[in-house]
């Protein structure tokens, strides 16, 4: 038997009340047992990045994001899309990975829960993610049908569609060869 792949969770959204992180957390539960996905909170502990700042010591929360991106075998991204683009917080926080030795090769699954008509924040952020050196596990985001500014994990659990897509998603993540 294989051992558990442990997924770091990554939400591009800050909002208390985010469809992404939602989809997340709804991924958590529908998860297979080969997959352990842990959601990343420190996504607003970051400070600005800097690359005057990217020496020792490094500030608290850039070396836990760097010890969660180590200690997971691959990343699960869900990233809204904001003005065309990446959101700041979240584009800061791949700025405090750039340099890392922990990113390059991580395989890495997108989600896009914005709805087919978002998706300049899609291709922006899979270009930065090749310019980092991710494994792009797909092509294309998984979607993942969630309208609206915000919604709760039970929300999207009591979609049986959403479920399915979720569920794709996560059995293409379970099924991608990851040798991180």
């Amino acid at each position: 038997m294989s051992a558990r792949r442990r997924v770091l969770c990554l939400s591009g959204s800050l909002r208390r009340l985010s469809s992404n992180t939602a989809a997340l957390q709804a991924a958590q539960q529908l998860a297979p047992a080969s997959l352990e996905l842990v959601l990343y909170e420190g996504l607003g502990t970051l400070p600005l990045f800097n690359p005057d700042d990217e020496i020792e010591p490094l500030p608290d929360a850039v070396i836990a994001l760097r010890k969660a991106v180590s200690d997971a075998d691959a990343l699960l991204i869900a990233c809204p899309e904001y003005a065309h683009g990446v959101p700041g917080a979240f584009k800061n926080l791949l700025d405090w990975l750039v340099g890392s030795l922990e990113f390059p090769s991580k395989p890495v699954l997108m989600l896009n829960v914005s709805g087919r008509g978002s998706h300049h924040a899609q291709d922006a952020l899979s270009e930065i993610l090749r310019t980092m050196s991710a494994n792009l596990l797909a092509l294309r985001p998984f979607e993942v049908g969630l309208l609206g500014a915000g919604c709760r994990a039970e929300q999207v659990l009591a979609s049986a569609e959403r479920c399915m897509e979720l569920r794709s998603a996560l059995a293409h993540l379970a099924a991608a060869p990851i040798t991180a």
